[in-house]
């Protein structure tokens, strides 16, 4: 058996991960921390066959993005009651029975929406039902927000919004009818617009009007063809970058057990993150 002896090991497991900016985000928080590990990005086909692999070799924590979320949900052991309720995780520790998982996404998220408004009261639209919805419905609905499911699927979109008790439209209606609706907060979970992909967004022009506060899950590029035409509309954007640098946050203080300093930590973060996106 093959262990690491020099650095511990930490990645981010997806597919596609290529994109991903949390490499640069985390390894150099490493580095300003002094911490002798190393984080990369594994693509990953057979999710729970490459687990089992990555807890032999020695991985410490992972990073779980799309599309497999909700299968470490079922493949860890969920720490917390918030994992519990969610029903996906993005973050793995390795404990000593095994993947212990918890969710940081919802963190991430009401971290960043909170930033440019208040959420009580208010009317949210999330597409998409996958992992990240389902965290950013929870979150939502934990703020007093009154969320929306709206997804292509519907049968999947429909499982979703009975999970946590909330509406849903099906996409192709929600389109149909963008006038009869009036959201307060609109956020687009789905990997629609993502570097290297297809180039579109899920809705139109039509949805958008002055004054919704407007989220892409999808960080790179920045400007995401559905953050362009929110923006074209007047709307207030919060980047998606910040709610990767916030969740990013949580998961590396429950890998380490301790917070994560502003000075040193999260600011060193955010700069990587910049860094990385400018550099392209």
């Amino acid at each position: 058996m093959i262990l690491p002896v020099q650095k511990d090991l930490y990645a981010v497991v997806g597919n596609p991960v290529g994109h991903s900016l949390s490499p640069a985000m985390m390894n150099a928080v490493f580095r300003s921390l002094g911490i002798p590990a190393v984080y990369v990005a594994l693509q990953s086909d057979s999710f729970a066959e490459d687990l089992v692999t990555l807890e032999k070799m020695g991985f410490r924590g992972l990073s779980v993005t799309i599309p497999h979320k909700e299968a470490a949900f079922r493949l860890a052991s969920p720490q917390d009651k918030n994992t519990w309720a969610i029903g996906a995780v993005n973050t793995l520790k390795r404990g000593s029975k095994g993947w212990e998982g918890r969710n940081t996404d919802w963190l991430g998220a009401m971290w960043a929406l909170k930033g440019k408004t208040a959420l009580a009261g208010r009317r949210a639209l999330v597409i998409g039902a996958g992992g990240a919805a389902r965290a950013l419905v929870y979150g939502l609905k934990r703020e007093g927000a009154r969320p929306t499911v709206a997804n292509r699927s519907v049968e999947r979109g429909k499982s979703l919004a009975h999970d946590f008790d909330c509406g849903f439209l099906p996409l192709a209606d929600l389109e149909r009818t963008a006038s009869d609706h009036s959201f307060d907060v609109v956020v687009q979970c789905t990997p629609l617009g993502l570097a290297g992909g297809d180039p579109v967004s899920p809705v139109s022009k039509s949805l958008f009007r002055p004054g919704m506060v407007v989220m892409d899950t999808v960080y790179r590029p920045m400007r995401t063809p559905f953050a362009i035409l929110a923006e074209e509309a007047g709307c207030t954007l919060v980047p998606g970058l910040e709610m990767l640098l916030h969740q990013g946050v949580a998961q590396l203080e429950w890998w380490l057990g301790r917070p994560v300093p502003a000075d040193r930590g999260v600011n060193v973060m955010r700069e990587a993150l910049l860094e990385a996106l400018e550099s392209e």
